[in-house]
């Protein structure tokens, strides 16, 4: 071949290669809300496909799509879809599209693929081809939702177990990071964090003694190198028996199954190895034996742990960060958003946390809205927890744009706001006799009664003197109670809008403001201007105090005094209610102090955790507030994972499926934050640094097909404001924010003085 020839050739490949049509081919394929749907099994006829749109110029957007779905992935590539070929759809529209080919049919693999079109009218590549798998269509099932344990059949006839509807727990095989032999053989070793998880062994035994079994110990607090036996609470430790034999094998530390105490608590899949949570390994020395490899076999769902990152100039933010981002995804080793060893039982406060924590941290909506459906129609009995289940249905609805949920369940929903209980004073009382036969059904609670618990443990349960509730007093019209019934309200009037019940949507939004007007009338002291704890009380609570602050009750007048009060109540509240504590906080504008306690080195706080060696966030701030249950392994404590990207990072989405998203930071004294957040439509970053009162600069990079409205602190006296390096004149302000409107892709920011 002449050298011009091969100079035009070169050429022409290396175009190929970086064509816009290649680069901008569309990625993060969902189906069913599923990023790995080749390794489940749905039961929706009519699945939903989504996609992230990829740019191909600065400031693009999906203009049209074209889906195809076929039998085989040689179909799709052959350009012949056997089932459904959408052609080009005009549209802007990303996720949730609607399946709408042939009749799929139960128990098949199926695949699919997608292209777009972008402002320049150019067609992308195909994106990857992607492969789903039904289930049982028809199956009548004890409650909606529920999600079976089914055997998968691959192309080849090899079946692997895998869930409905929600991808699969998977063991990872986890190394030691830590081995020490002592002088008296025993070996010790250290897995660097706590999982549930099981042992796998390969041991050389070469019987010299007279022996049976070796005694493997597994426990989660350490003490010197060793394991700590007497850990105390429901910190674990167990030794356990191994049958040994002679010659080279592989062993697995058999667990005993684990036996449920409580109603609803789930039990692992017979078909896999029980677990449970430990960090550290110790064998006792045995003559004769040789441990040739030791593995801790962590269990939880898949996880792209690359999906999100954050570090900043406090490395004590960065610690928490890490110690909840991993919380998070170690306590769904059941599927789900069961916690702690003890229970193994989904409560709705738990999981909405832990829900919104792994939106933080990973593009997965299954687990959640799995968990979500399930809690529908097995309630806990915390008065409050019910309420939580309109929190996690409208969460379901804001992070993925899927009505599939609040359409669903809106019945149930309603009931869920517990307006059942309420009586002729305006508001909800667990204890004036409403709780009858069939409110109970309506909210799909099977025991006798429900109860207020304001904030856990309580004093009256006698496990800590003082509880975590601040001493709260509980009354019969309770502040705590009320303030969360005004909350579900509020979310269910934005369900019944986004579901188009149109008179439902008058009737939440006048009813959720009578419920403000009484319980302004009722809870607050206008001498001292902030709210006691309930009708008849004369005591102020953090409690009665911050969840109004979080809700929005509180008129513009007094947020001043209620501010000022929670904030001299400084963490007098539990793990749990801490979640609400920094969403007051934040919303108020309070981020300077919010982090303080945030990264506060006392025995109230996430740095505690840390310190005394938990590794997975702590169902009590320290074992001395509750020294008889106390878990190592409980998400529910987890809430920086989703404050830190929500309110100092201030990334949040402005419409429901993050067409539209707000870049409001709150950094605090930080001097600089990064931040990559994953979201249904892509990757999220925020860049930013600042010497605050001088200037500030953000820099922002948000996917294709979405806008940004970006908030920067207004600076005292005259300020200049720059984007993408020049000079932005006539700015929008709102109260202490400078407010700029931003397309996609990469931009700047910078507000100064001058």
């Amino acid at each position: 071949m002449r050298k011009s020839a091969c100079i035009i050739l070169i050429a022409f490949l290396l175009l190929a290669l970086n064509c816009p049509a290649q680069k901008t081919a569309p990625t993060g394929l969902l189906c069913d809300l599923l990023p790995h749907p080749e390794i489940a099994a749905i039961t929706d006829k009519t699945p939903d496909f989504g996609w992230i749109v990829n740019a191909g110029v600065n400031e693009d957007y999906q203009t049209g799509y074209r889906v195809q779905v076929a039998t085989s992935a040689a179909l799709l590539d052959a350009g012949r879809p056997d089932l459904w070929d959408s052609e080009k759809v005009l549209s802007a529209q990303s996720i949730n599209i609607r399946y709408m080919g042939k009749n799929l049919q139960a128990h098949q693999h199926y695949y699919w693929r997608v292209c777009t079109w972008g402002r320049t009218g150019i067609q992308s590549a195909w994106s990857t081809v992607q492969k789903f798998n039904t289930s049982d269509f028809d199956l009548a099932r004890p409650w909606p939702g529920e999600s079976k344990w089914v055997e998968l059949p691959d192309e080849s006839g090899k079946t692997s177990w895998t869930f409905e509807n929600r991808e699969p727990v998977n063991f990872h095989d986890v190394a030691p990071v830590k081995t020490i032999v002592y002088k008296n053989g025993n070996i010790f070793y250290d897995f660097k964090k706590d999982a549930f998880a099981y042992l796998a062994l390969n041991l050389s035994w070469d019987d010299r003694v007279k022996t049976d079994s070796l005694e493997v110990s597994i426990g989660e607090k350490g003490m010197t190198d060793s394991i700590d036996r007497k850990p105390g609470g429901g910190i674990l430790f167990n030794a356990y028996k191994i049958g040994l034999k002679k010659g080279v094998h592989d062993y697995i530390l058999e667990l005993p199954r684990f036996v449920p105490q409580f109603p609803h608590s789930e039990v692992m899949p017979l078909q896999m190895p029980e677990v449970i949570p430990f960090r550290y390994a110790e064998i006792r020395s045995v003559p004769g034996l040789k441990v040739n490899s030791i593995t801790q076999k962590a269990l939880y769902v898949k996880f792209n742990p690359n999906a999100s990152s954050f570090s900043c100039s406090d490395d004590k933010l960065n610690q928490i960060y890490e110690l909840c981002k991993y919380s998070t995804i170690a306590n769904t080793f059941n599927g789900d958003y069961a916690n702690s060893e003890r229970e193994r039982m989904m409560y709705e406060a738990d999981c909405y946390i832990q829900q919104m924590s792994h939106y933080a941290i990973d593009r997965d909506f299954a687990t959640a809205r799995y968990s979500t459906e399930n809690l529908i129609y097995h309630a806990s009995w915390p008065t409050e927890w019910i309420n939580h289940s309109v929190f996690m249905a409208w969460a379901d609805y804001l992070y993925t744009g899927n009505k599939e949920l609040i359409e669903n369940y809106y019945n149930d929903l309603k009931a869920k706001t517990l307006i059942g209980l309420e009586t002729s004073e305006g508001l909800i009382s667990s204890r004036t006799g409403l709780q009858t036969k069939s409110f109970l059904a309506s909210i799909h609670f099977d025991g006798d009664m429900i109860h207020d618990i304001d904030d856990w443990p309580d004093a009256d349960q006698g496990i800590y003197p003082n509880g975590e509730t601040d001493n709260y007093e509980r009354k019969d019209y309770n502040t705590v109670v009320n303030a969360f019934y005004y909350r579900a309200l509020v979310l269910m009037g934005r369900i019944a809008l986004a579901t188009n019940h149109k008179e439902d949507v008058a009737f939440f939004e006048k009813k959720a403001e009578k419920v403000k007007k009484k319980f302004n009338e009722d809870f607050f002291d206008g001498v001292n201007k902030i709210y006691i704890d309930g009708i008849g009380s004369r005591h102020f609570s953090l409690q009665a105090n911050m969840f109004p602050l979080a809700f929005g009750l509180v008129p513009d007048e007094y947020k001043e005094s209620v501010v000022n009060y929670v904030k001299s109540k400084w963490m007098a509240c539990s793990v749990y209610a801490a979640n609400y504590l920094m969403e007051a906080l934040y919303n108020n504008e309070q981020g300077n102090y919010a982090l303080e306690l945030m990264t506060n080195d006392s025995d109230r706080g996430w740095l505690n955790m840390i310190r005394v060696g938990a590794t997975m966030t702590t169902e009590a701030w320290d074992i001395k507030y509750d020294p008889h249950d106390i878990s190592w392994s409980h998400a529910w404590a987890a809430s920086p994972a989703h404050i830190i990207p929500r309110k100092i990072m201030g990334i949040e989405p402005a419409e429901p499926g993050y067409g539209q998203i707000n870049i409001k930071p709150q950094p605090g004294d930080l001097k600089w934050a990064k931040m990559k957040l994953p979201t249904i439509r892509g990757e999220i970053s925020v860049d930013l640094s600042q010497d605050p009162g001088n200037w500030f600069s953000l820099a922002s990079t948000i996917p294709a097909n979405t806008t940004a409205k970006v908030y920067l602190p207004k600076l005292p006296g005259k300020y200049t404001l720059m984007m993408d390096g020049r000079i932005i004149k006539n700015t929008a302000t709102e109260g202490n924010w400078v407010v700029v409107n931003s397309t996609s892709g990469s931009h700047t920011f910078r507000i100064k003085k001058g």
